[in-house]
């Protein structure tokens, strides 16, 4: 598919469509214009509080009020986002595993279904708070300035404001598209010269769509620079990719974690077999936890568990415990024989 249209309106960050025959393009707003739309929504905000129209807080605390929407409901979205990204990571692990990799995108894919339903329910009247009056207005006095006809006059002096508004904010381009380009070759080509200069308007003048792809081309020049780079199959599928940078992050969070225990332990300690370390709050408590391998993280289970069936039990009790002392006793044994 030739992305080219789609990169001219990228670089240039004009908006064109046609209304009843006639081309109208959106242009970006200068930097001056964005600070008083930002001004005048904000007086659209307070003045909208003043006549009793709730915000978006209020609005979700009266669809529980109403038993629109339950605190269980919030629970099962969280809950839900969180099987999101292991699902992810779990397609990822299985990239090359046809079968296990269908059966767990497809399992994304109803996932996304109940999500996005949630979400809508629990959002159902937003378009009547406070906050969407505000970015509703700052979205239309800019398009009543910048949107032209061909012969370069004002737009909104033949349609009137609705009309270009609506058209100008349904003809957004989604984020799944915005992504496709910034990894698409004809895009990376040019944005492999960005110092030279990549758009013709100044940082602070880009638009939403121009930030959005910037954004996804520092993201995937991550992944190409990466120590731990995947492979060609992973960068091409979305979810997989989403899995892989769930994998480095996840893994990043975990060495920092270990960082910052070791300042809690001196190198003296550090050599010791088993450390108990004061924390004083729960970071710091999970910090130290980090420290610990495979092993100790087994041993703490152990224990845990011979607690909680036990209630409590001397050191020597304790199956690691128990198992090192065997172990010791066998290369004593060993040792007395080679004597």
């Amino acid at each position: 598919m030739d992305d080219r249209p789609l990169i001219n309106r990228l670089l240039s960050g004009i908006v064109i469509f046609k209304l009843k025959g006639e081309y109208i393009k959106v242009k970006p707003a200068k930097v001056e214009d964005k600070a008083f739309a930002d001004f005048y929504a904000q007086e659209v905000y307070e003045d909208s509080l003043l006549d009793g129209v709730l915000t978006s807080e209020d609005l979700e605390k009266l669809l529980i009020e109403k038993g629109w929407w339950s605190k269980e409901e919030e629970e099962d979205l969280e809950q839900l986002r969180k099987n999101q990204e292991q699902m992810k990571v779990d397609y990822y692990n299985n990239i090359f595993n046809r079968n296990t990799k269908e059966y767990v995108g497809k399992s994304i894919k109803k996932l996304n279904k109940k999500i996005d339903k949630l979400f809508s329910k629990k959002h159902t009247f937003f378009d009547k708070s406070c906050e969407y009056l505000r970015d509703f207005s700052k979205s239309a006095i800019l398009v009543e300035k910048y949107a032209f006809l061909q012969d370069g006059s004002l737009a909104t002096n033949k349609f009137g404001l609705m009309p270009i508004i609506s058209r100008f904010m349904s003809d957004h381009l989604p984020e799944k598209k915005l992504r496709k380009v910034a990894n698409d070759y004809q895009w990376r080509s040019l944005w492999s010269s960005k110092d030279l200069g990549l758009f013709q308007l100044n940082a602070c003048e880009l638009t939403h769509e121009q930030i959005s792809v910037v954004s996804w081309s520092r993201f995937y020049d991550g992944v190409y620079e990466s120590m731990d780079r995947p492979c060609e199959e992973v960068i091409e599928d979305d979810i997989a990719l989403d899995g892989w940078a769930i994998v480095q992050s996840r893994k990043r969070k975990e060495d920092e974690k270990k960082e910052r225990g070791e300042k809690l332990v001196s190198d003296k300690m550090a050599n010791a077999g088993e450390v108990f370390v004061p924390v004083s709050n729960h970071q710091e408590q999970e910090d130290v936890l980090a420290l610990n391998d495979a092993y100790g993280k087994s041993v703490m289970q152990s224990k845990a568990k011979q607690f909680t069936e036990k209630g409590g039990c001397k050191d020597i009790q304790l199956a690691h415990v128990r198992k090192d002392i065997q172990m010791e006793k066998l290369r004593q044994a060993k040792e007395n024989r080679r004597r």
